[in-house]
């Protein structure tokens, strides 16, 4: 049975002697946390995410979504998240799926350390750690979809596409091409033109055939989001986009080595591509330059080259990779990756 490394939810999981649950008021914050996001995927509104001061409490919102969803699933009223409940949890499937730790350890089985950690906090800023996120061409970049937001505009929608189709073919034939192999594989040959297929002044597709920011695309988009093999599939191509990600940070700033400054870094090629993020660090680095002042600066710097209805956001965003207790200030470990460890 996989395990989340979270001692009282792996108790309450396997049924080890003494398993306590997990009620009103409970001090345990990582627990609470983890059932907050697990249970926000089941489609319960008002929890609290990675950003909210009140992730981690157990307070009304999280008592009324832990009485729902035992009513929901047929279990014994209650308000708290006994071995019953969160094995239930545990095998429900989710209506709005969240890389959160406890769905990616618990059911898609992807170790929370090193990167699938990173991966699972940059999706958090990118798309409230969704599967199913979307970006409806609101930047003019087309269509972007899923955790970590593969963008029609530079090409990489084409690539979590492929993912897909060399990971079960006949899933990716009924998924997106609602059953015609032709169709499915024209899908991807239309993301693969110049600009994803899109003009990249509007955004707007130019092939009618594939406007993927309209029915039945979007349908067929947030369908592949709910299919487990599919998560995982988003979930692993991210990580290989990481890895690559981090070898070419290490190549110019060998001096990052915590897992705060290679996220807050891999935050910022995510949303800058790795040329643009390459392009902001020669823009402010200097010879000495403390860690800490470095990434302010780099921060700033993104900050300042981002379009204006998006600053505001990615300041937020910047300063929350600085300051979050999510990431440690230790050195960067990726034990099941050991490849990429710094």
């Amino acid at each position: 049975m996989a395990l989340c490394g979270i001692p009282r939810i792996d108790d309450l999981n396997t049924n080890a002697a003494g398993a306590t649950a997990i009620a009103a008021g409970d001090p345990d914050k990582d627990s609470v946390g983890l059932l907050q996001q697990m249970l926000a995927g089941m489609g319960q509104p008002g929890l609290p995410n990675l950003l909210s001061p009140d992730y981690g409490v157990f307070g009304p919102r999280t008592t009324t979504a832990v009485q729902n969803f035992r009513a929901a699933q047929g279990l014994p009223a209650g308000e708290a998240i006994d071995a019953q409940c969160l094995q239930t949890l545990v095998a429900t499937s989710p209506a709005v799926p969240v890389a959160s730790r406890g769905y990616m350890t618990l059911v898609l089985n992807f170790p929370y350390t090193g990167l699938a950690k990173i991966v699972s906090v940059v999706a958090q800023m990118e798309g409230a750690g969704k599967f199913s996120a979307l970006n409806e061409n609101t930047d003019k970049a087309g269509l972007s979809f899923g955790l970590i937001q593969w963008a029609q505009k530079p090409g990489r929608l084409t690539e979590i596409l492929k993912a897909f189709s060399k990971a079960s073919p006949d899933d990716y034939v009924r998924i997106f091409g609602d059953g015609d192999a032709g169709l499915a594989a024209r899908l991807i040959a239309h993301t693969q033109k110049v600009k994803g297929g899109i003009d990249p002044a509007t955004g707007q597709t130019t092939d009618p055939t594939f406007d993927l920011i309209d029915d039945p695309w979007v349908s067929r988009f947030r369908q592949a989001a709910l299919f487990k093999p599919f998560q995982q599939v988003q979930v692993q191509t991210a990580l290989d986009d990481f890895a690559n990600s981090l070898g070419i940070i290490q190549g110019y700033a060998p001096q990052l080595t915590t897992e705060r400054a290679l996220g807050f870094m891999l935050d910022v090629a995510n949303q800058f591509g790795d040329p643009g993020l390459h392009s902001i660090y020669n823009a402010v680095a200097q010879d000495g330059m403390a860690v800490s002042d470095l990434l302010q600066a780099i921060a700033d710097e993104s900050v300042a080259r981002i379009q204006d209805p998006w600053k505001t956001g990615t300041q937020a965003r910047r300063q929350h990779f600085l300051t979050t207790t999510f990431l440690s200030d230790g050195p960067f470990v990726d034990a099941d990756n050991p490849a990429v460890a710094a």
